[in-house]
């Protein structure tokens, strides 16, 4: 049985991506299984801060996103 969302088109949509993390304390070159309700990049940071983020972050200054698994090795 479909359940109703409140939305048209049935269930909501989970969005996946794996990225690699890093910040420098507890996640070293770690690859993520990062999961949302809302669209998710890779990011790598100008100071080497490695994880996903939310797309509205990448056109932040210091920030380069990219869209596949694994692209920010």
């Amino acid at each position: 049985m479909h359940q109703w969302t409140g939305r048209p088109g049935g269930p909501a949509k989970d969005f996946h991506i794996q990225c690699y993390g890093e910040d420098f304390l507890l996640v070293n070159n770690m690859l993520l299984d990062c999961r949302s309700k809302v669209q998710q990049a890779c990011y790598t940071r100008d100071n080497g801060e490695k994880g996903c983020t939310t797309l509205n972050n990448c056109s932040k200054t210091g920030w380069t996103c990219c869209h596949s698994n694994g692209c920010n090795q």
